[in-house]
Formats: C-alpha cells, structure tokens, sequence
C-alpha cells in the first residue's frame, strides 16, 4: 500500500507547486485571450510537471509505468489551448518512449487519448461560467477510456491498484480546477483592490480642486457669452463658440471627477434589457446617422434585469458613443443577449472599429487610460463602477482593425414582475 500511496504523493506535490509557481509568473486571469508567450510558458510548466512525474512512478507492475502525468496535460489543454497541450504530450511522448517496455505504446495512446478530450472540451470550458462542471465531465470521460485501454491491454492490474491510482488522479484534477479557479478570483481580488485604490485617490484629488476650478470657469464662461453678443469685433464673435465649447468641456471633466466622488444613489428595479436598448438605439442614431455607422439591436426576447434603469443607460451610452466613435467612416455597432447562467444575461455590443491590441484591452477603465485623441478615461472608468455596483461585470474582446466586442453581464432580476 505504501508503495502506491507515496509516489502518489510525490506526483501531487510537483503538479500543485508548479501550478502555484506558473501563477507568480503569469498570474491566471479570467479577462481576455492568452497570449503566445503565456501560452509557450503553460506549456513548458506542464511539460516540466509531468516529467517530474515521470520520475516518480508507482513501481511493480512490471514494465508499466503509471504516474500522474496527464493531469497537467489535460488542465493546461483546458485552460490554455491546444499549443500547450502539444507541448506537454510530445514531451510525455519523447518521455515514455525513452523509458521503454513493452506496454510504452499504452503511455503514448493514453497521452493522445488525453490531449484528444482536454482540445474536444476546452471551448466549453473557457465559456462556462462553473468550470468544474465541463471539467468534470471531461475527466471522467477521460477515466473511462483509460480504464478501457488498461483492461484491454494490461490485464494483470490488481483491483486495489484502480481504486488507488484513479481515486488519486481524479481527486487531484478536480481539486486543481477548483485551486485555479480560486487562483483567479485571488488575482481579480488584487485587481480590484489596486482599481479602488487608484480611485479613491483619484476622488480625494477631485474632491480638493473640483469645485475651486469649476467656479472660475462658469465667470468666464458667462463672460465670453456676454462679450460675444455685444461685441463688434468680429474675431471674437467668431471663436468664442469654439472657447465656450473647451470651457464646456472642461466643466464636464470636472463633472466626472466628482461623480466618481460622490455618486449618485443608487436605486435597483426590476429593468427591461430590451426596452432600455431600444430607447438608446432610438437616442443614439442620429450621432450614428452623422458617424455613418448602423447599430443594429438583436435582443433575441425580453431579460428582467435588477438594475439602476438610468444609471445603466449612461453606461450602456457611454460604451455605445466609443463604439461609434471607434467607427471612424462607418461601420456596424450590433446589441445582442446571449444567456450566461439562470442568474445573469450577457449584453453583448460589438463594432467594427478601429479596434484594440491585448495591451490596449487590458488598460481599459484605468484611471486617464483612453484611445480617443481627446478624452480622459473617465467616462469609462464610471461605466465600470456603476456596472460593478449593480453586481455586474464588464470584459473586453478586441482585434486591431476588426472592431471590438464589449461583454456587459447583468445579473437577472429574481421575480418576474416590474417593480
């Protein structure tokens, strides 16, 4: 029994010290794609995991080899794509092969079989939202081919081996989602922490000097509008609606300093997604008409959201207004739901802008971070507070000169009925 239980042990140190290691080098984030590099790196650690392994076999089933190698094929294979699982299979392969014995071919068909299930169910995964539920299923669907393989091929197994071996692997696998999962919420924690820490110094700045800028601004602001109807010089007359435009400009950035500030209270309903859509689309079309772009709302049916009704219009403007923006030229801004969970609806706004690059995406909603050539970030930064505060989210997709697609997810209202 001690002979089974200790490499076993030895295999779940390796695989879990890694997986913490590969998180200090890139933290695990739910946000956006996975880039090459990341992707190169997931690879190499869990080629490096499963050669330490290797190492580490049960021993006395003659020349098998038996270890927990495939567990961080399949994990990296979810969570990271294809390239970092071929990565750790021709390495398991490469591996195996040198060991040898004559039931090496059974490794390397185990190792397909693997990389097979972990690539079948790895969009799935990435998109659901509880991934042990996928993950599940692609392991034991993964337990039972290997049990098949093993009674077809290697028939001398004693029954207290399988219930050993396939207890330890499935327990580990399972129980590595769940580490990465909770791996991730820890690193979006941080996240949000180091975001509210850049606001709350934000606020206290705007607090100290909104009001001192904004009232000298409203003197001169009357005074140019004053001068310029009782005025004859005709230079004047014309550029003060130019200079009564930047003051008003400037008066609105102090605006959004001091909504971050002191936000206004916030009343959660009972909102119809639909209907709010359709009143922007109907406010929004004619800076669309005067951009050339189309937006074009394609809410399947009507979702009960529980939510700020006007606070979420500003939000769902502000990022409709970038969408057009973005559109230098004319382009397509479509507004579409897709149903995430029985608990939250996905509002998703898509352009075909300008789009972003991966650095670009993931500054977005940062304090004075924009792509516009005039704008702050504020508006932005707003968005993404008021969605947070009504237990919402926002993610970002891009691709440079393709467009951008923003994924607002709201949770559902509880009852049926509007409040």
């Amino acid at each position: 029994m001690a002979d089974l239980i200790k490499p076993i042990f030895v295999n779940i140190s390796i695989i879990v010290s890694l997986t913490f290691i590969a998180n200090l080098i890139y933290p695990f984030n739910a946000k956006g794609g996975i880039s090459l590099k990341q992707k190169l790196f997931f690879g190499l650690i869990s080629s490096i995991a499963a050669i330490g392994c290797m190492y580490y076999p049960i021993d006395g089933f003659r020349t098998t080899v038996f270890d927990l190698r495939t567990v961080p094929l399949i994990v990296a294979t979810l969570y990271a794509g294809l390239i970092p699982g071929t990565m750790c299979s021709l390495v398991i392969i490469f591996t195996r092969l040198s060991i040898g014995g004559e039931y090496a071919w059974v490794g390397v068909l185990i190792t397909v079989v693997a990389l097979a299930i972990g690539f079948a169910y790895s969009r799935m995964f990435n998109e659901a939202l509880k991934k042990w539920k996928p993950g599940l299923v692609a392991g034991f669907l993964f337990f039972l081919l290997y049990v098949l393989i093993l009674y077809i091929h290697v028939d001398f197994l004693p029954v207290r081996f399988y219930f050993i071996y396939f207890f330890s692997f499935y327990t580990l696998y399972f129980l590595l989602i769940l580490l990465i999962d909770r791996l991730i919420r820890i690193n979006l924690q941080l996240e949000e922490t180091i975001y509210l820490g850049k606001l709350s110094v934000l606020g206290q700045m705007a607090a100290s000097i909104a009001h001192e800028i904004r009232n000298p601004l409203t003197t001169v602001r009357g005074l140019i509008q004053f001068l310029s109807c009782h005025t004859k010089d005709d230079q004047l007359k014309q550029h003060a609606p130019l200079i009564i435009d930047e003051l008003d400009r400037s008066n609105k950035i102090i605006s959004d300093y001091l909504s971050l500030v002191r936000p206004s209270e916030m009343k959660l309903r009972n909102v119809d997604l639909k209907e709010v859509v359709e009143d922007i689309t109907h406010l929004l079309s004619p800076l669309a008409v005067f951009n050339s772009v189309i937006i074009k709302p394609e809410l399947s049916k009507q979702h009960l959201v529980k939510a700020d009704d006007h606070q979420l219009k500003q939000c769902l403007i502000n990022l409709i207004k970038n969408g057009i923006e973005a559109s230098e030229g004319g382009g397509t801004i479509s507004i579409r739901d897709e149903v995430n969970t029985v608990d939250t609806v996905d509002l998703i706004i898509e352009d075909t802008g300008k789009g972003m690059t991966k650095e670009e995406v993931q500054k977005v909603g940062l304090p004075f971070y924009t792509t516009k050539t005039k704008g702050t970030g504020l508006g932005t930064m707003i968005t993404f507070r008021l969605i947070r505060n009504m237990k919402g989210s926002i993610s970002y997709n891009s691709t440079p000169e393709k467009g951008t697609s923003v994924i607002v997810r709201l949770p559902v209202a509880t009852n049926g009925e509007k409040e």
